[in-house]
């Protein structure tokens, strides 16, 4: 299985954060996870990556109601930072929201990969990098 060398957490929740990080540790999976608490910091943080030419997280975890910018507020911003379209960048929507609407506007979203409820469990994030993993011209796993 292919191991993901970085998440960025989105989340302004410091438990479900903490909660989160002990599950990906767990997986064994993630080398580096990184953690912002809104959405103009994950932005700041990506767009310090972008002009240092780092290599942005391959996986993000993206709440939706968050005080000063939400998921959906980052959503529309991410497009402006002109992340090249073959960077493996995947953007989970992570979120308790039971509204049908917040599901279908994530899922409309060109940027959003897949909407799963939190919290996060060890077996979504496992089935996540599996169905994500990169693959050759055969269908294999790169990894």
């Amino acid at each position: 299985m292919t191991l993901i060398k970085r998440i960025l957490l989105v989340d302004d929740d410091t438990v479900t954060n903490m909660l989160h990080q002990r599950v990906i540790a767990k997986s064994g999976l993630v080398e580096v996870i990184d953690v912002a608490t809104d959405g103009q910091e994950a932005l700041d943080i990506l767009n310090a990556d972008l002009t240092a030419h780092r290599p942005l997280p391959e996986l993000i975890f993206l709440d939706i109601n968050m005080p000063g910018m939400g998921g959906f507020e980052f959503l529309e911003q991410y497009p402006k930072l002109n992340v090249e379209a073959d960077a493996q960048l995947i953007i989970v929507m992570l979120s308790t929201s039971l509204l049908p609407a917040d599901h279908w506007r994530a899922e409309a979203d060109p940027n959003v990969h897949s909407f799963c409820d939190k919290p996060l469990r060890l077996e979504n994030l496992i089935t996540l990098i599996e169905e994500f993993q990169p693959e050759d011209a055969e269908g294999r796993s790169v990894a």
